[in-house]
């Protein structure tokens, strides 16, 4: 607030003792002291208060921050999900078709090998039987 050196508050006592009086001047100087504690008090409590608000600004833009960077997260999160779902769905589709694929060609591969077996049978038996 003031910066009072001593000089200036030793003039200050002697003007107020010889305008107050020294009979009056203990009363005088308590009142004056209880006044300049209480402006010191209020003083402090604005203070604290307007830190107070200052901080809770910065944590009212800090939680907002983090809110805004919880949504980033969620959508990045979403996008990734659906990205996954979309590459498994199309895996799962081509898995499924060239399992498709390897069943038709096992049974058509499977019905030449009945009939490569039964013809090797009937010349197996035929030959047996010429010797």
């Amino acid at each position: 607030m003031f910066d009072v050196g001593f000089a200036e508050v030793m003039i200050i006592g002697v003007v107020a003792l010889i305008v107050i009086g020294p009979e009056r001047l203990p009363d005088v100087a308590r009142k004056v002291g209880r006044w300049v504690s209480k402006i010191q008090r209020f003083v402090k409590g604005v203070r604290s208060d307007v830190s107070r608000e200052l901080e809770s600004g910065e944590l009212k833009a800090l939680i907002g921050d983090q809110k805004e960077q919880i949504n980033e997260l969620r959508g990045m999160v979403k996008d990734a999900q659906k990205d996954i779902e979309k590459s498994t769905s199309s895996a799962l589709k081509d898995a499924e078709s060239n399992f498709s694929e390897m069943q038709k060609s096992v049974k058509e591969s499977g019905g030449e090998l009945t009939k490569g077996a039964g013809e090797k049978a009937s010349d197996s038996t035929s030959s047996q039987s010429s010797n």
